[in-house]
């Protein structure tokens, strides 16, 4: 009787976020730089773990530079973005609640948590996403990849705001990680990562509060932030508070974070930062691990 109370409290659980559907993952999606040559294809295919044959068989979109430009220029500079379009998506779409995963080969600037950062902005959910390039590159202009991937298998188009917001906090990311390189680079993405959980929860849009927010959270994880980047990091923010993020989609990420933060002595609790996110996680944590200990 207990555990088939447990498990009606956990399907409830489930269910209040919606992450409950009988969705069957779809087709895998390629987004291929369209500048690469054959052999270079033939280095990416194999980085992804996957033949030329199954590539061919999988939906495939071209990233143009054009549309590198289109989106990296004002956030990179169009000499930064260069001339040719190289790195390379495959998108592997998932089960409904699965969650976001990255991973990356012979990308030399991008991290993983940057990636699903700025992806979980732009609204990418439920996928496995693998970036991969022939040669070492940056891998800023695979953000753009993923998206219209994601865009082609969903048949939901991103919003160009959605997708210029996570551009920025790619570039913003990347930019804090240089300047506090006495930092692992995980915790300016959690750092990140968090901020964006309070503001989705809580609906801040006034600057002086999300300043205080900022020193409040960089204090708690031990970053020392400058004004300008404390600024900085206000006005993402307040484009990422207009862009009505989903705070469910952030849930896989938000139990990841807080076992993180945890291990760094972090008390994630009620009192102590109220976040909706991470209580909630934690609980439905602690009841799946009940129930499969009985």
């Amino acid at each position: 009787m207990r555990k088939w109370i447990s498990m009606c409290c956990l399907v409830i659980a489930l269910l209040a976020v919606g992450s409950i559907k009988a969705d069957a993952a779809e087709a895998p999606v390629l987004a291929l730089g369209a500048d690469l040559t054959e052999d270079q294809k033939a280095i990416v295919f194999s980085e992804m773990g996957i033949t030329a044959e199954q590539a061919a068989s999988y939906q495939t979109v071209y990233i143009t530079n054009d549309m590198e430009h289109q989106y990296l220029d004002e956030a990179l500079g169009a000499s930064v973005v260069g001339t040719r379009s190289l790195s390379s998506v495959l998108l592997i779409p998932q089960e409904s609640g699965s969650g976001l995963s990255v991973e990356t080969h012979n990308i030399s600037y991008c991290t993983i948590s940057m990636y699903r950062n700025a992806l979980l902005t732009a609204g990418v959910a439920d996928a496995k996403v693998i970036v991969a390039a022939p040669s070492s590159i940056s891998g800023t202009a695979a953000l753009i990849g993923a998206v219209k991937a994601y865009e082609a298998y969903s048949g939901e188009p991103v919003t160009d705001e959605a997708l210029e917001v996570a551009t920025d906090e790619l570039v913003l990311t990347g930019d804090l990680m240089d300047e506090l390189n006495n930092l692992d680079p995980d915790q300016v993405s959690d750092m990140i990562a968090y901020l964006k959980q309070e503001i989705a929860e809580r609906g801040l849009d006034d600057p002086e509060e999300l300043e205080n927010l900022v020193r409040q959270v960089a204090v708690e994880m031990e970053i020392s932030l400058t004004d300008q980047q404390v600024s900085n990091i206000v006005d993402l923010l307040l484009k990422l508070g207009n862009l009505d993020i989903d705070a469910n989609q952030l849930i896989s990420q938000a139990k990841e974070l807080y076992s993180r933060l945890e291990s760094m002595g972090i008390e994630l609790d009620g009192e102590k930062v109220g976040n909706f996110i991470t209580r909630f996680v934690s609980s439905i944590w602690d009841l799946i691990q009940s129930f499969l200990s009985e």
